[in-house]
C-alpha cells in the first residue's frame, strides 16, 4: 500500500464513488423486483450481488487506478472475479424482466465460488500478497474464529431459549451452522471474499493510515452499515427500515472492531472472511431461516447494547495500541 497521503484519499475516495455508484444503481432494480410476484427470491439474490460490490470497486482501483503489480495467478484471479460481477449484474437485471427466477445467479455464484477456491489452494504461495493463504498464522486465525464463535453462541442464547423445544433447537441449529459453513467456503466463498477483501484487505489499513487504528475502523464500521442501507428496505425489515438501518450502523460499526482486530491480529484475510460467514449463519439460524426480521424499539437498543457490550473492548487489544505505520501492509 502506498504511503502518500494524497494518494490513499484518491484511493478511498475512487473505491466509495465505484461502491456506492453502483449499489445505488442495482438497487434501482431490487426495489422494481420488490413489486414481482417472485420478489422474496429476486430481492435475496440481488442481495448476494451487493457483496461483490466491495470487492469490485477494490480491484478496479488497484488495477487500473493505482497501477499496483500482482502474479499472473492473482491478476486471473481478479479478472475472474470482476468479470463474473459484471456478469452477476447483467443477469440479475434479466431476472427481474425476463428470466423469472435466480438459477442462472445461483450457478454463477457456485461455480466462480469454486473456481478461485481451487485456485487459492493451486497457487496458495501466490495469494499470500493478499493475505490469503490459509498457512499464514493459521493457529491465529483458528482462534479469532473460535472466539467470535463463542461470542455470537453466547449473543443467541436469547434467540434459542425464545423457542419452545430448546434442545433440538441448539442441536439443530449447531448442526445447520456447520454445514452451512462447509457449504458456504466452497459455494459461497465469492459473496464472502466480495466483502471482505473490499472492506477489510483495501479500506481498512487505509483509513487506520488516514485516521488511527481506532477511528479509522469506527468510520469504516459507519460506511459498512449506511451501505446495508437499500438491504434494509427491500430484504432486512421492509417493515421496520429505520430501525434496521439505525441497528446495521451500530451492529456494523462494533462487529466491525472485532473484525479490524482479527485481521490485524492474523493478518490474513482468511479470518474476517470467516468470522463473517459463521455471523451471517448464526443469524440466519437465529432468525428461523430468513433473513427478514422486524424491529421494535426495544429490540433495537437491547441489539445495539449487546454488540456494544461484546465487541467494543476490543479497542483496547494490544492491536490497536501498536504504532499506526503497522496498520498498513505494503503490496
Amino acid at each position: 500500500m502506498c504511503t502518500n497521503v494524497k494518494v490513499i484519499k484518491k484511493e478511498v475516495s475512487t473505491f466509495l464513488l465505484i461502491n456506492f455508484g453502483l449499489i445505488a444503481f442495482i438497487s434501482i432494480f431490487m426495489f422494481i423486483s420488490t413489486t414481482k410476484p417472485y420478489s422474496a427470491d429476486l430481492v435475496g439474490s440481488f442481495g448476494g450481488l451487493f457483496m461483490y460490490i466491495p470487492a469490485f470497486s477494490a480491484i478496479v482501483v488497484l488495477k487500473k487506478i493505482s497501477n499496483y503489480s500482482f502474479p499472473p495467478s492473482v491478476d486471473k484471479f481478479f479478472n475472474v472475479f470482476a468479470i463474473a460481477t459484471l456478469v452477476r449484474i447483467f443477469v440479475s437485471i434479466l431476472q427481474v424482466f425476463f428470466i423469472g427466477n435466480i438459477t442462472i445467479s445461483s450457478i454463477i455464484d457456485m461455480a466462480i465460488s469454486c473456481y478461485l477456491i481451487c485456485v487459492l489452494f493451486k497457487d496458495k504461495f501466490d495469494f499470500e500478497i493478499l493475505n490469503l493463504s490459509l498457512n499464514k498464522n493459521f493457529k491465529k486465525v483458528l482462534f479469532v474464529v473460535l472466539l467470535f464463535s463463542i461470542i455470537s453462541i453466547v449473543r443467541s442464547i436469547p434467540a434459542f431459549l425464545s423457542v419452545e423445544d430448546n434442545s433440538i433447537n441448539i442441536i439443530g441449529g449447531i448442526f445447520t451452522i456447520l454445514t452451512s459453513l462447509l457449504a458456504n467456503i466452497f459455494f459461497g466463498f465469492t459473496l464472502f471474499f466480495g466483502e471482505e477483501f473490499g472492506w477489510r484487505y483495501f479500506l481498512q489499513p487505509r483509513l487506520q493510515k488516514l485516521y488511527g487504528k481506532r477511528c479509522g475502523v469506527i468510520i469504516l464500521g459507519l460506511i459498512w452499515g449506511i451501505w446495508h442501507l437499500p438491504l434494509c428496505m427491500t430484504l432486512y425489515s421492509p417493515k421496520t427500515p429505520i430501525y434496521c438501518i439505525v441497528f446495521h450502523l451500530a451492529f456494523c460499526t462494533t462487529l466491525g472492531v472485532f473484525l479490524g482486530y482479527a485481521y490485524m491480529k492474523s493478518e490474513n484475510l482468511w479470518a474476517p472472511i470467516l468470522i463473517h460467514l459463521v455471523n451471517n449463519s448464526i443469524s440466519i439460524i437465529s432468525n428461523s431461516g430468513s433473513y427478514e426480521s422486524e424491529f421494535t424499539l426495544q429490540t433495537l437498543l437491547v441489539g445495539i447494547l449487546i454488540n456494544a457490550i461484546f465487541f467494543l473492548p476490543f479497542l483496547f487489544t494490544k492491536e490497536y495500541k501498536k504504532a499506526d505505520e503497522t496498520a498498513s501492509l505494503d503490496i
